[in-house]
């Protein structure tokens, strides 16, 4: 589940093995030292997606989605619409890549990992109201910086 979990974020299978492997060598090497007062479970999901987010940040990617425009009618589309929607596609990326560093978290955690503000709070140490206020933020955010799209899907819908 964390190999998942930090996949969600970086995109990259080896990556996100390395990732989960790293958090356990660090908590091995300081296990001595090292004092877990909340939930071992929101501990080991806290530091995967540190880990994550810092890697990230290090290589200088952004966190994605999968084709979010992807279309039962795929096989109907031209050149044109493939280079709308690949367009879309990296507005969208890069929008989500642009809300701070909780509102991403939170927003990839309920949109792609399916998972409830309690969970998504439990998991991050913080409180429920916390959670839906940042996902409140991530969608008004998106929503400002997507406006523009709609207009384009619903034409390219419609056409």
């Amino acid at each position: 589940m964390l190999y998942q979990f930090s996949g969600r974020f970086v995109r990259d299978v080896q990556v996100a093995e390395s990732i989960v492997q790293d958090v356990f060598v660090k908590i091995w090497t300081n296990r001595e030292t090292l004092n877990i007062t909340s939930n071992v479970k929101a501990y080991l999901y806290t530091a995967v997606k540190n880990y994550s987010l810092n890697h990230i940040k290090q290589t200088k990617r952004n966190v994605g989605i999968d084709d979010v425009f992807e279309s039962e009618f795929a096989s109907e589309f031209t050149p044109e619409d493939s280079l709308v929607k690949s367009e879309n596609h990296d507005a969208v990326h890069k929008a989500i890549s642009e809300l701070p560093n909780q509102c991403r978290t939170i927003y990839v955690m309920k949109k792609f990992d399916d998972m409830s503000y309690i969970e998504i709070g439990e998991m991050l140490g913080i409180s429920v109201n916390t959670v839906k206020t940042q996902m409140k933020r991530a969608m008004k955010a998106l929503t400002e910086k997507l406006q523009y799209l709609k207009i384009l899907i619903i034409f390219f819908l419609w056409s």
